[in-house]
C-alpha cells in the first residue's frame, strides 16, 4: 500500500501524484496543512516537509527520489529513459523545473496566496511573472519535441507540468508565444493522469479545472 503525505497544491506533491497516475498506481493520501508539522510527519522526515512517500516499509522524503523510486520499482523506464542521453535530458528538465521554474514563480505565488488583492506588492508579482516568462523562453529553446509526450510522461515532464499548472492557477499560464511549450502543456492537460492528479484546492486561487 502506497501512502503519500502531501499538501494538494504543492508542486512537489503534484509531481509525485502525476508520476503515480502515469504508472497507474493506487495510493492513499494524508493531507498536511501549510505551516503545520504533525508529529507523525516529523517521525518520517528530517525536514518536516511534504511530500513523503510510504511504500510498505520504504520511507522517501524527497520528491525527486520518490519519482526515481517509483520508476525503478514499478515503471521499468516509463518515467526515466534507460538510454543515457535521453535520461540525462529528462533529469536536466526535472532539475530545471524544480530549481529554476520554481524559483521564478515562488514570489508571485507567495504574494498572491498570502495577501488580499489590495495589499499585494505588484512589483513582486510583475518581477516574478517576468522571470517566469524568461523561463518559458529558455524551455522553448531547449525542448526536444521527440522526447516529449510519450506513452507516459517522463519524470521531467511530471515536474514541469506541475509547475505550469501552478502558473496557470495563479493567473500566469503558459503563453502561446512559446508554441512548443504551449502545445505540449495543452496535450498534457488532456491526459487522464492530469485529472487524476489535479489539486483539490489552491490556497487562494480559484480557477476552473478546464482543459482550455
Amino acid at each position: 500500500m502506497i501512502t503519500l503525505y502531501q499538501r494538494t497544491d504543492c508542486p512537489f506533491c503534484w509531481k509525485v501524484r502525476l508520476s503515480l497516475a502515469e504508472l497507474g498506481l493506487g495510493y492513499t493520501t494524508i493531507e498536511v496543512t501549510l505551516g503545520e508539522k504533525p508529529a507523525d510527519l516529523l517521525r518520517l522526515t528530517p525536514t518536516g516537509s511534504v511530500p513523503v512517500l510510504l511504500d510498505g516499509s520504504v520511507v522517501i522524503w524527497d520528491s525527486g527520489v520518490a519519482v526515481d523510486y517509483l520508476d525503478a520499482r514499478y515503471g521499468l523506464g516509463s518515467l526515466i529513459p534507460r538510454d543515457p542521453v535521453r535520461q540525462a535530458w529528462v533529469k536536466c528538465l526535472h532539475a530545471y523545473s524544480d530549481k529554476c521554474v520554481g524559483a521564478a514563480l515562488r514570489p508571485l505565488v507567495f504574494e498572491t496566496r498570502s495577501k488580499p488583492v489590495e495589499d499585494r506588492d505588484q512589483r513582486i508579482i510583475e518581477t516574478s511573472a517576468l522571470a517566469w516568462q524568461e523561463s518559458q523562453a529558455w524551455l522553448e529553446s531547449h525542448i526536444e519535441p521527440q522526447w516529449m509526450g510519450g506513452s507516459a510522461l517522463s519524470s521531467g515532464e511530471c515536474a514541469l507540468a506541475a509547475r505550469c499548472g501552478v502558473a496557470e492557477a495563479y493567473g500566469v499560464g503558459v503563453s502561446d508565444e512559446f508554441p512548443k511549450l504551449y502545445n505540449w502543456f495543452k496535450a498534457v492537460q488532456w491526459r487522464p493522469a492530469w485529472d487524476a492528479a489535479y489539486p483539490t484546492a489552491f490556497i487562494t486561487a480559484n480557477l476552473p479545472r478546464g482543459k482550455g
